[in-house]
């Protein structure tokens, strides 16, 4: 942990994403998925709140957007904005859970932070998934049996990404150095997470958002410390 970066427990992690979610303008019912796609990240040490941060933002400046269509394998936005990772990560585990032993392929069109789509498919229960993030040198991600690896420079920006489950011949080892999930979020919850103080300080406004502002009768009622005391 460096100067700039923050300790945190795994549940507060959670918790704040999945309240900064709503404050960014995200429905209340995905935003717990997307806390726990943004956390999965950890596992892999990666920062969390350095992806989550950039999704926030563009759905709240709506450069990106949730009005999607999903039509014969390929997940777009109707509104020709950005994919909003937030939106299409439930889509894409909702999707890969039907058929989790099957090959499926899902081209998804530029997406504001395709990192957070892999959280959510690993969450789908697919016996192997890898996904591939079309930007500069590309970035590969594989999931599968509990263990990922990445290859290419992952970063928090934009690009299309292809997703592809159970293809024939593949294997996790294939694609980079491994880390073992498990492993990860053990070492997350006795240790906790270290995330960036900047983009922590970022998601924490948007969950202020969510707060009611205290007034004197609220206070007085409980809410909080009445005047005077």
């Amino acid at each position: 942990m460096t100067a700039s970066s923050a300790l945190l427990s795994l549940n507060e992690v959670l918790f704040h994403l999945a309240r900064a979610g709503a404050g960014a303008g995200a429905p209340v019912g995905i935003c717990e998925e997307f806390a726990a796609a943004a956390s999965w990240l950890a596992f892999i040490r990666m920062d969390p709140a350095r992806a989550a941060l950039p999704a926030l933002d563009a759905l709240a400046r709506g450069q990106s957007s949730g009005d999607l269509v999903i039509r014969e394998g390929r997940i777009a936005c109707r509104e020709g904005r950005m994919v909003s990772a937030i939106f299409a990560g439930p889509v894409i585990m909702d999707r890969l859970s039907m058929e989790p032993a099957e090959p499926v392929t899902l081209q998804v069109d530029e997406v504001d932070v395709p990192l957070l789509l892999a959280g959510a498919a690993a969450a789908s229960g697919s016996g192997h998934v890898r996904l591939v993030m079309h930007a500069g040198a590309g970035t590969v991600i594989d999931v599968s049996g509990g263990k990922v690896a990445v290859k290419g420079g992952a970063t928090c920006g934009r690009a299309a990404v292809t997703i592809v489950t159970n293809a024939p011949g593949t294997a996790v080892a294939d694609c980079g150095p491994l880390h073992v999930i498990d492993e990860g979020r053990k070492a997350a919850l006795e240790h906790g997470i270290a995330v960036d103080s900047t983009a922590w300080s970022g998601i924490l406004a948007y969950y202020y958002k969510t707060l009611v502002p205290s007034t004197e009768r609220s206070r007085n009622t409980g809410a909080g410390p009445a005047d005077g005391t």
